[in-house]
């Protein structure tokens, strides 16, 4: 490994996969961090692998040699500067991302719902209603909520664990 800095570079939206795949071939070493997340998809929550950082990516550079080749590149939109010069991204904070993820890929567990706590069904008959999480059902696949409506006050429905998301 040639001893270059980290900068990190700047993508166009949804283009970081594709700049990442280009940059691997003229550069040391790039680094993509991806993040194993449940995302909406046709109106349900499935898990799915996005950028950590979207349109960002990692890449090892030496910015006299490499820059104009980085930062005219399709689907790069530039370096993340201070004025014209890019900044060098410390190795320990790209290590440290490396160190939480499994092949690149971090995962955030999902903590359980509290007794009480409010939640939002996104999937199903009653999507969109506010409710009261009851308690898990056989394990954390199924649970029990309390309808939260005006006119569906204390009404206990069991749905799978999915369908519901923390309120925000």
């Amino acid at each position: 490994m040639t001893d270059v800095d980290w900068y990190l570079v700047r993508t166009k939206t949804g283009k970081e996969r594709w700049v990442r795949d280009q940059l691997t071939a003229q550069l040391p070493e790039v680094f993509l961090p991806l993040l194993e997340a449940r995302t909406p998809r046709w109106g349900k929550l499935t898990w799915s692998i996005v950028p950590l950082f979207p349109g960002y990516l990692f890449a090892r550079l030496d910015p006299q040699k490499n820059y104009f080749d980085v930062r005219y590149l399709p689907g790069v939109q530039g370096l993340v500067s201070a004025g014209n010069d890019p900044i060098a991204v410390p190795s320990g904070v790209v290590e440290e991302i490396r160190r939480r993820g499994v092949n690149g890929v971090v995962k955030i567990e999902e903590k359980e719902f509290d007794n009480g706590e409010r939640v939002r069904v996104v999937e199903g008959p009653f999507r969109g209603f506010e409710a009261i999480f009851e308690r898990y059902l056989s394990g954390a696949e199924r649970i029990a909520i309390l309808l939260s409506a005006i006119d569906a006050k204390g009404l206990r429905v069991v749905l799978p664990a999915s369908a519901v998301t923390r309120f925000s």
